[in-house]
């Protein structure tokens, strides 16, 4: 079968913006709020079957990425189901990879071993340590759910999950990296994310500021460093990206790479978007269940999504890093 691309990845959400807790950072929701259609119901089998049919006729690899909200509220039975239209409609020459980010208060041991049994890559959303994760990630009734995430994560470790920690980075958090860095360790956790934490669309408020993030760089690379010289080393994506891009290789991560790439964001009723950070009205690409991929790009292009996108402030043509 003749493809038109290699590799393919679709950032999925199953349960649209919905949600189990109400962390007040949230930016996805805050971005559902601002859009025309706010929160959608939970995906129906024939937006999934198209993205699933249309993805394995686009590209050679596809990769499916399910992500929120908090895509478990879509259910076990969906994701199961999802898995074996895949398995019924891809070739011997297709390779299909799944990942899945979740705050990790839904699993159990049915979730965790369906992940184990099909090559899933968790991220479990968790702000270093349950003290922490407290400050921003609660429930609508403020109840924390730190310790609850924890244990999640002492079920993926013990169920053999493949599994990485998202840390969201906050002021709070910027501060006591050393603490969350260390709680982390101590509980044999190595892989770590951490995202700078975005302000509101439409709000003053700011969770993170540029010199706290600033600091937080440092004595995270710092700890980082350590943990390499010690003989434990940790990954961590912003600092692995760093060193291959250092070696000559492109950035993993296409918040790296100075100027956007082409990435499809499905929303639960078939929306397509170009940015889990563009998911809004006036960036909508069409519907993978009427539109082919065709006209999804030449509407990108129509958008100037990507040519629009590097870096144009003034102070960075000067900085002696750049």
């Amino acid at each position: 079968m003749e493809t038109q691309r290699l590799q393919l990845t679709m950032m999925i959400k199953p349960a649209s913006a919905a949600c189990n807790l109400a962390c007040d950072y949230c930016f996805y929701l805050d971005t559902a709020h601002h859009r025309t259609m706010g929160v959608l119901p939970l995906m129906k089998n024939e937006v999934a079957d198209a993205i699933i049919r249309k993805s394995l006729a686009e590209a050679k690899h596809c990769s499916f990425v399910f992500q929120g909200g908090e895509p478990t509220l879509a259910g076990l039975g969906f994701f199961e189901r999802f898995v074996e239209q895949v398995a019924l409609l891809k070739s011997e020459d297709h390779t299909v990879s799944y990942a899945f980010q979740t705050n990790g208060l839904k699993l159990d041991t049915a979730w965790a071993r369906f992940f184990k049994q099909h090559g899933f890559l968790v991220g479990v959303s968790f702000d270093g340590s349950p003290r922490l994760h407290d400050l921003h990630r609660f429930d609508s009734q403020r109840r924390g759910s730190g310790r609850s995430v924890a244990a999640t994560i002492a079920l993926l470790k013990e169920e053999g999950v493949q599994f990485n920690v998202l840390s969201v980075v906050t002021d709070e958090l910027a501060q006591n990296i050393r603490q969350a860095y260390t709680y982390l360790v101590n509980h044999e956790v190595y892989y770590h994310q951490y995202i700078a934490c975005m302000d509101p669309l439409q709000d003053e408020k700011s969770y993170l500021s540029p010199q706290a993030y600033g600091r937080f760089l440092k004595e995270l690379f710092d700890l980082w460093f350590a943990s390499w010289q010690q003989g434990k080393p940790v990954s961590i994506r912003f600092f692995d990206n760093l060193v291959g891009m250092l070696v000559g290789y492109p950035p993993e991560s296409c918040d790296m790479g100075g100027v956007c790439s082409a990435n499809y964001v499905v929303e639960s009723n078939g929306n397509i978007y170009p940015c889990d950070f563009y998911c809004t009205d006036d960036q909508l690409l069409g519907s993978i269940v009427t539109n082919s991929f065709a006209e999804l790009d030449a509407r990108r292009t129509e958008l100037r999504f990507i040519e629009d996108s590097p870096n144009r402030i003034d102070d960075c043509a000067a900085c002696p890093w750049r």
